[in-house]
């Protein structure tokens, strides 16, 4: 029988080692390193320039028939958020019935927001929006996992309210992390009468998976710590790890809605079984005119 000499074996056992160094640098370094900015960074990151300011842009919602007021709020020194205030028209003869800010999800920006938008101004309500840090006109290369939109969300607030932007009462809707950021937010203000959370992830563990599920990316071992890790890194935040346990109560009226196939995650029932009175859950409208109205129904009060 052939037997391999010593020096074969050992060049064997080598160039096995090295493989294995090599699928452990991808795996835990390479690849991570590009899905975090390709999952977790601002659509343009390649091309963005963080230290210009881009024209708060309105044509959409002057094509839209609408007279927006914009204005800029700095909210941590290295984030400018590019806003909007819409106000009813005053040839409604409707008084202002109360104020709605509307914070979109992390994948889009604030133009996706302008049919409701429309319909809430048209039923007498003003409207706040804004690009979320790291999307659309606003500043920053990355997201922020909840906690740094909920301090976007509070300097929105304040500075709307110095202005006398805010008239009672005062309702937040968000979506995906803009839903994370208004619960947060209401924990925090009491000037937030409402919210209704559409789709929030509640968790970091349950915002990374749905990044995965979305850009179909390859698990591996350790996979959320590691691209948590490199996430850290990448953006300079120093954001909590928030898991189901970290879950707080809501602090106010709250409507909670998932897609209809989400199901009740762990995340969603311990939210629940601390809010028994102010929190509302169902599955979130399919149509638009479905959704039109339950928006309207939540901002005049009703269940």
């Amino acid at each position: 029988m052939y037997k391999l000499s010593r020096q074969t074996r050992e060049t064997i056992k080598t160039i096995a080692v090295l493989l294995v160094v090599a699928l452990l640098v991808v795996a835990y370094i390479i690849y991570p390193l590009n899905r975090v900015k390709a999952s977790m960074a601002r659509a343009n990151i390649d091309d963005y320039e963080n230290d210009s300011l881009h024209v708060n842009d309105v044509s959409a919602w002057v094509n839209a028939g609408m007279t927006p007021d914009t204005f800029r709020v700095e909210s941590d020194g290295l984030t400018t958020l590019a806003c909007l205030h819409l106000a009813p028209s005053g040839d409604t003869g409707l008084r202002v019935r109360g104020t709605v800010i509307l914070v979109h999800d992390e994948t889009t920006d604030r133009n996706c927001l302008l049919p409701t938008a429309r319909a809430l101004i048209d039923s007498g309500y003003a409207v706040i929006v804004f690009d979320q840090r790291a999307c659309g006109q606003s500043t920053g290369k990355y997201h922020g996992a909840g906690q740094y939109e909920a301090t976007d969300l509070l300097e929105v607030i304040r500075y709307a309210d110095m202005r006398g932007q805010i008239t009672h009462p005062l309702l937040v809707i968000g979506f995906a992390l803009g839903a994370d950021a208004a619960l947060l937010a209401a924990g925090e203000d009491k000037r937030i009468d409402a919210v209704m959370a559409v789709n929030p992830y509640l968790s970091v563990p349950r915002w990374q998976d749905a990044v995965r599920k979305r850009l179909n990316m390859f698990s591996f071992p350790f996979f959320r710590t590691i691209m948590w890790w490199w996430y850290e890194i990448r953006s300079g935040y120093a954001a909590e790890y928030r898991q189901v346990d970290d879950i707080k109560p809501v602090a106010c009226r709250t409507l909670l809605l998932t897609a209809p196939d989400a199901g009740q995650t762990p995340e969603i029932r311990r939210l629940v079984e601390l809010s028994p009175e102010l929190l509302r859950t169902e599955a979130a409208p399919v149509s638009e005119e479905a959704w039109f109205g339950r928006v309207l129904a939540f901002a005049a009060g009703g269940d």
